[in-house]
């Protein structure tokens, strides 16, 4: 948390840069920089799902997104990098698979791709079918990755809080126990 929190940009440095000037009075709002429970599992959430729903430019439409919602721009902006270089090859392998399970679409395209002698019709049908499905099991994963994101941000920050008062708590009862009566 301490390193996030050192190398997020100040205030006025965001107010003094000249591509977000128009946007300063929404960047310095203290509702989508504070750190607390809500801002940041519903960060977290709007974050994953612009991961997974969102094909380009995720940190961009997060970022825009938070202003609206009141999230925590920075855990939104950080969270949409679930979906990078690395791993979205296997995110679209895997939303594909969900797509076309859902929408059971390999017999269908077998018929349809059977049905003509046209190899640029058949190529256009696979790839409006391959598209269609797979972004169908983006959304899909987008939804779930919210709805697990907003729980998990919830509940960990409530186990955050928990460990703090419980070390509070201990660190209470060893100093009246050192202090002499």
């Amino acid at each position: 948390m301490d390193w996030v929190l050192k190398r997020l940009p100040t205030r006025e440095a965001l107010e003094r840069n000249r591509f977000l000037r128009p946007f300063a009075h929404k960047l310095t709002s203290p509702l989508i920089w504070r750190f607390n429970r809500r801002g940041v599992a519903r960060g977290l959430a709007l974050g994953l799902f612009a991961a997974f729903a969102i094909p380009i430019a995720q940190t961009p439409f997060a970022a825009a997104f938070a202003f609206g919602v009141r999230a925590n721009l920075p855990v939104a902006a950080l969270s949409t990098l679930v979906t990078n270089p690395v791993t979205f090859p296997v995110v679209y392998v895997l939303a594909y698979q969900a797509g076309a399970w859902l929408l059971d679409f390999r017999a269908e395209a077998d018929r349809v791709l059977g049905a003509t002698d046209n190899p640029l019709d058949r190529w256009v049908t696979l790839m409006i079918e391959t598209v269609g499905t797979t972004y169908l099991g983006l959304i899909l994963f987008a939804v779930a990755a919210a709805a697990i994101g907003y729980v998990a941000g919830q509940l960990g920050w409530r186990l955050w809080i928990a460990r703090k008062w419980q070390r509070r708590r201990t660190l209470r009862r060893r100093s009246a126990a050192v202090e002499p009566a």
